[in-house]
């Protein structure tokens, strides 16, 4: 490698940070679907023989994916952004025709229906990638894609004014009673006698799929796409492990660029006798690992659960109607619960799909109180076998409008969910109250509330859809009167109270500045903003947010939304003039830096100094290039000097599976610790320009690994840290 003087790599550096604007870039949306396509080579099988990937990068974010082969000679990347910017993209393949191609399109702003994946939050719950709450109001349509485009159609219409925002579908065809009719397109290749040919997809049956999945993104309903199941005649329920692999690394290249999928790994997994426990772990590390975007993950039953506490599993996808369990299950997992199936609306002769249109209406209620997520499903005798739980078509139960209801009532709690309180009832202490009585016809309840609050009390008939309000002055010990019917739910609510308020947050990250900063707060109504600087809490008369906030010296931030009576959760920053830490002379320094290799099994950053390395060498930037991609319970070390162009304070993001730490000076600036997913810390430190000692520390204990480390200053976008700001000693 060549030394390199520090003007000309500041020079370099700074040339590194400027972005091109274009306006004739193609444009894609925030969390849209930017498809790259190529010609490339027919011959021998490309399905098999031909690979074919991606890296995308923006400002320092850097992501590969895998690509596939589409058929007809065209092979295809697909990619979702997830940062605003020009996107920069490098191809690579073992053909020559298909590797190194380059390309770039702008990424803008999302438009006002596209909020980004579903993503768990807050223990129990969902919320879109932009913080909007996710409600989930399911169905499911195993098989409504095989059903031919005039079928389809229909159960698209019927989708398109029905309530439900996830539909449960299934990639496979479906042979069962009521299922037994050939489906249009099949997912291999298939000789005149119906045999499968596992090494080729067809691509009918895959560009009807993408129609079918953008069809679903049109109506705003996320996909919970089935990729197993037992209910099968044509060989895809027992297929060997290899074709297995085959088939999901294909599925996720072609699919996971799509922001609303999730995947199920299958529907009553323990069906399929040939899959063993160890099968199925096998599977979601395929999932995980081959996923670029992390979609959620789960698995559905018959009778036998899964381990749902597994770290590869987003939430549990439960068949029951024993939703007195659901607090028990919510402990033992802490994750969202959703009862997939719990039963259907019918008048079929098997008791999984004969409940009444009161009872399939009532597992949504049931679901709200135990602080879970319910899904619908119908299965009404037709006498072409149409039925909507597997072929879609047309509704035709009275359980319909209850749930669109039922779900007007469940848009309004509190986007961190309501919690369990008893069997009649969940809140949110002090504010929200419901309670549910099922079967029984209740004529009069005692409440128990708050003395120094006021609530408003509503009585709702949730199979007539009534709402009678009894007044808005209650508190305390107090009895209400019951109509002494089935299916009654009551309202409590704090009074004036409007669901949901957001928390104030600010804008750029951390609180140690150089000379002086201006601080940008955000919220969806920055009117009802108040802050002041002086440590006070803030009232309606304290200031008004009107644009930045311009901070120059030791300053207490504290911020408020204020809406009436109601306040949001107070955001308080204290802000620190930083002491700059002074850089160090170096002679001859060598971009890159020196790694240490280390294997062992770790719950926390192990004391490196005392252990045995297994390796070493050179890097020129921060990443696992010496790591084997399915190598578990290893460290690495890395070790140099950066250089840092201008006297700031700078920020320091460690994204990281498993821990990691960024170490400058000797002062640990990021502390990324423990066993966990992928997590972003951050750290500050002010750094005059020059060089200082620069150390990452990480370790994988099991499943997966990544690191990424990223800086960022006032004249310097966030980026990962590029080579040119990295640098070793020829005598380390």
């Amino acid at each position: 490698m060549k030394a390199l003087s520090i003007g000309a790599i500041i020079i370099a550096l700074f040339c590194f940070s400027c972005t091109i604007e274009n306006d004739t870039l193609e444009q894609v949306e925030k969390w849209d679907v930017f498809e790259a396509h190529f010609e490339g080579p027919i011959e021998g099988n490309p399905f098999k023989d031909v690979e074919f990937k991606a890296v995308f990068s923006c400002n320092g974010m850097r992501k590969e994916v895998n690509g596939f082969y589409a058929g007809s000679g065209i092979y295809k990347v697909r990619f979702m952004p997830e940062k605003i910017g020009d996107w920069f993209y490098t191809t690579s393949s073992n053909e020559a025709q298909l590797n190194d191609r380059t390309g770039k399109f702008k990424c803008i702003p999302p438009s006002v229906t596209n909020h980004g994946q579903v993503k768990v939050f807050s223990t129990y719950h969902f919320r879109y990638a932009d913080g909007t709450p996710y409600k989930q109001v399911g169905t499911t349509c195993y098989a409504w894609i095989h059903q031919g485009d005039s079928l389809e159609q229909k159960t698209l219409e019927t989708l398109k004014e029905a309530p439900f925002n996830k539909l449960r579908m299934c990639i496979f065809p479906k042979d069962y009673i009521y299922n037994k009719n050939e489906p249009v397109y099949y997912p291999f290749e298939r000789d005149s006698l119906g045999n499968n040919d596992y090494s080729r997809f067809d691509p009918y049956y895959w560009n009807h799929l993408d129609k079918r999945l953008e069809d679903l993104l049109e109506l705003g309903i996320e996909a919970d796409i089935i990729l197993f199941h037992p209910y099968d005649r044509w060989g895809y329920a027992v297929m060997p492990d290899t074709v297995d692999k085959f088939y999901l690394r294909y599925v996720l290249a072609r699919l996971s660029a799509y922001r609303h999928v999730w995947w199920s790994a299958a529907n009553e997994f323990d069906l399929m006798h040939n899959k063993t426990m160890a099968d199925w772990h096998r599977i979601f590390e395929i999932l995980y690992k081959h996923d670029p975007y992390k979609h959620l993950r789960s698995v559905h039953n018959c009778i036998e659960f899964y381990d749902h506490s597994l770290p590869w599993i987003t939430h549990a996808s439960i068949q029951s109607t024993d939703f007195k369990q659901a607090n028990t299950w919510r402990k033992v997992y802490k994750k969202p619960l959703i009862y997939d199936e719990c039963r259907y609306e019918g008048d079929v002769r098997y008791g999984w799909g004969n409940l009444t249109p009161q009872e399939m209406t009532a597992m949504f209620w049931k679901s709200l109180i135990t602080g879970s997520y319910a899904g619908h499903g119908e299965t009404y005798e037709h006498a072409k076998d149409i039925l909507w739980w597997s072929k879609g078509g047309v509704l035709h139960g009275q359980s319909l409008e209850r749930i669109a209801f039922f779900k007007s009532i469940l848009q309004e709690t509190p986007e961190t969910g309501i919690e369990p309180i008893d069997e009649h009832s969940a809140g949110s202490h002090g504010e929200l109250y419901i309670y549910y009585f099922d079967k029984e016809a209740v004529s009069a309840w005692n409440f128990y509330l708050p003395e120094n609050i006021f609530y408003q009390v509503e009585v709702i008939d949730t199979w007539n859809m009534q709402r009678d309000t009894l007044g808005n002055n209650f508190n305390g010990k107090f009895t209400i009167s019951l109509p002494a019917k089935k299916y009654i739910a009551v309202r409590i609510t704090k009074s004036g109270l409007m669901f949901p308020i957001k928390d104030p947050d600010y804008w750029p990250p951390g609180s140690l500045f150089n000379d002086q900063m201006q601080v940008y707060l955000i919220h969806p109504y920055p009117k009802t903003l108040r802050y002041t600087l002086d440590g006070s809490l803030p009232t309606i008369q304290s200031n008004a947010y009107d644009g930045a906030i311009v901070i120059s010296d030791n300053t207490t931030l504290n911020v408020l939304s204020i809406e009436g009576e109601r306040t949001s959760n107070l955001l308080k920053v204290e802000f620190k003039k930083a002491k700059l830490t002074p850089s160090i002379q170096l002679d001859q320094a060598i971009n890159g830096l020196s790694y240490v290799y280390y294997e062992g099994k770790w719950e926390r950053m192990p004391e490196f100094s005392t252990l045995k390395a297994i390796k070493s060498g050179r890097i020129d930037a921060i990443d696992l290039s010496m790591v084997e991609e399915d190598k578990d319970y290893f460290g690495v070390v890395y070790k140099g000097y950066i250089l840092i162009p201008e006297d700031d304070v700078h920020t320091f993001y460690s994204s990281s599976d498993d821990g990691s730490f960024i170490i400058i000076d000797d002062i640990r600036v990021v502390e990324n610790d423990g066993i966990h997913g992928v997590v972003e810390k951050i750290g500050q430190i002010g750094l005059q320009a020059g060089y200082h000692k620069f150390e990452v520390q990480f370790f994988d204990n099991w499943y997966d690994h990544v690191l990424r480390v990223e800086i960022e200053s006032k004249n310097l976008p966030r980026q990962q840290i590029p080579s040119s700001m990295l640098f070793y000693l020829n005598k380390n």
